[in-house]
């Protein structure tokens, strides 16, 4: 393995220096035919300026030809002989088949996750349980209109290859608990985390999430993560994690269409107000809650002021607690606040609504 490594590189390094080469080769071609084009042609009329005969030198070695030079003494003709035809030609032609073998490999190292992502606020996903699940929630998440535009980058050793084409998702083939991997993921300046379950059938999914979770937490403590969670019974795991938000995919599932078969409707509204692919007006969004009036507001008082803006709220989360009823409940800083709104609302926007 080690000697294998060692050959690519010789290789690399090899192909690096063949590359310098040709371009100093085709440097020398083209600035050699600009001089005796320059110092041969000034006795004709009108007089070739020196920015003439570089751009005659030009044309000539990328076989372009406009026409409106040409060489007519017989020491221009020499050097265009030499220095374009001998010289100039094959390293033009070498240093193009390079650079389209240098695109290639990239688009090919791109396709295998072979290559270093240089994404900025982006979200990764990590983990590949099937394409459906992954598309659908590339999907989701690039309909909002804060994230259209933002870059994704998937995590995963499952796949030897990404299976589709979407703009702006990369794909960073690598096993999800070495750092290596976050490394060309660019896990530096990632804004979100999602860590999907290994798959549904997986025991371990739960314990290979939290330690994946763990990872990325120690690596960009700013990266909020989000973790798919299989086993509520298993939160044990995720005990150390400050910043990671569990989601029980199966167990919302199951509420639902518990749900959908004791009150028909409850679902379609649930998909409709969850979702950012289904067009509503409406939508579920959650805002953390920031400064907050020095006099107590209860809850009551806030649910009617945001009502009276369009504003529905429908719950609090307290310290991982999740509170619907507002009675006796008062505004607290570090509180978050989730409503039914036509748009995303900050926090600044929701607090001018109470006065």
């Amino acid at each position: 393995m080690y000697s294998l490594t060692r050959l690519l590189r010789t290789i690399r390094q090899r192909r690096s220096l063949g590359v310098a080469l040709l371009l100093g080769v085709l440097v020398l071609s083209v600035a050699g035919n600009a001089m005796t084009f320059f110092v041969f042609e000034r006795g004709a009329e009108p007089s070739p300026t020196i920015w003439d005969s570089l751009w005659y030198s030009v044309i000539s070695v990328t076989t372009i030809g406009y026409g409106d030079f040409s060489a007519e003494s017989l020491g221009a003709r020499i050097g265009t002989a030499v220095f374009i035809i001998v010289i100039g030609l094959g390293a033009f032609t070498s240093v193009l088949g390079l650079t389209v073998d240098w695109f290639v490999d990239i688009r090919y190292k791109e396709r295998r996750g072979m290559g270093r992502s240089g994404a900025k606020e982006h979200l990764i996903i990590v983990n590949f349980p099937n394409e459906l699940r992954v598309r659908q929630i590339v999907e989701e998440f690039t309909r909002d209109e804060q994230h259209r535009g933002r870059e994704i980058v998937l995590i995963t050793d499952q796949i030897e290859e990404l299976p589709f084409s979407i703009a702006n998702v990369s794909f960073v083939r690598g096993s999800p608990l070495e750092e290596e991997t976050y490394r060309r993921a660019n896990i530096a300046e990632a804004a979100h985390a999602i860590v999907l379950s290994s798959g549904y059938d997986d025991l371990r999914s739960d314990s290979l999430v939290a330690s994946i979770a763990f990872v990325i937490e120690n690596l960009n403590p700013r990266t909020s993560i989000i973790a798919e969670v299989l086993d509520s019974r298993h939160n044990v795991l995720f005990t150390n994690s400050r910043r990671v938000s569990r989601v029980y995919t199966l167990q919302v599932a199951n509420n639902l269409l518990v749900q959908e078969a004791q009150d028909p409707g409850v679902n379609l509204l649930t998909q409709a107000i969850t979702s950012n692919v289904i067009e509503i007006e409406e939508t579920l969004a959650s805002t953390p809650v920031g400064e907050i009036p020095e006099n107590p507001v209860p809850y009551n008082d806030v649910a009617k002021s945001l009502l009276d803006h369009g504003v529905n709220l429908v719950g609090v989360v307290r310290k991982g607690a999740v509170i619907i009823g507002f009675e006796d409940l008062v505004l607290a800083s570090d509180d978050s606040v989730v409503y039914i709104s036509k748009t995303r609302r900050g926090w600044p926007e929701l607090r001018s609504m109470l006065a």
